[in-house]
């Protein structure tokens, strides 16, 4: 019989992702209650800057969402800790709930975990070393592009991103990308630390 090993940070890829699917198979009743309203965060509501990267705006949003993060996972986080993993999705998702709440507060209701994923491509691309260098470089460049383009005047959202119901709240992306580079240069900079220790 094969034994084989499965990451914990993948169970937690199928449990979120399980998660997401069962709030959007509840969404007319949780989505209001979850989903980032920028005046419902001023009057105390905190909760909806983390929750709103749970629920999303129907199934093919979900869907999308929940496979990147599965793809995600398996492509650069399976030697994390569950741990490590588990603060830096936190990090990812809270900064975009924190970006969109402070610069974008037009995005009410805002939705969706694919900021937090662009934190995660980022912060992969640049601390995996189960790829070649000039695929990574090659991988990091083409994602810059992207959120340049994404967020230049005049952008228009590509036909995967015509198939939601709503505007893509573009800046999210930007905004995750940044948590994601902010957390690989941290996470690096206490490795090194604890080298020269």
């Amino acid at each position: 019989m094969i034994n084989v090993k499965v990451a914990p940070n993948i169970y937690l890829g199928v449990f979120l992702s399980f998660l997401m699917l069962l709030l959007t198979a509840l969404e007319n009743s949780l989505f209001p209650l979850l989903s980032l309203d920028a005046i419902r965060v001023s009057q105390g509501e905190f909760w909806r800057l983390l929750t709103a990267n749970l629920v999303h705006f129907g199934w093919t949003h979900t869907l999308m969402n929940a496979t990147a993060l599965l793809l995600c996972i398996l492509a650069f986080f399976t030697a994390y800790s569950l741990k490590k993993f588990s603060l830096f999705l936190l990090w990812c998702s809270a900064m975009v709930g924190i970006g969109i709440y402070w610069f974008n507060p037009e995005y009410s209701p805002y939705a969706g975990l694919s900021g937090a994923i662009h934190g995660l491509i980022v912060a992969g691309l640049l601390q995996t070393r189960a790829y070649p260098i000039w695929i990574r470089v090659v991988a990091l460049s083409l994602m810059i592009a992207k959120l340049l383009q994404e967020n230049s005047e005049g952008y228009e959202a590509t036909d995967l991103q015509a198939l939601l119901p709503v505007a893509v709240a573009v800046e999210s992306h930007l905004y995750g990308a940044l948590a994601g580079l902010t957390f690989a240069g941290i996470d690096w900079l206490l490795q090194r630390l604890k080298r020269k220790k």
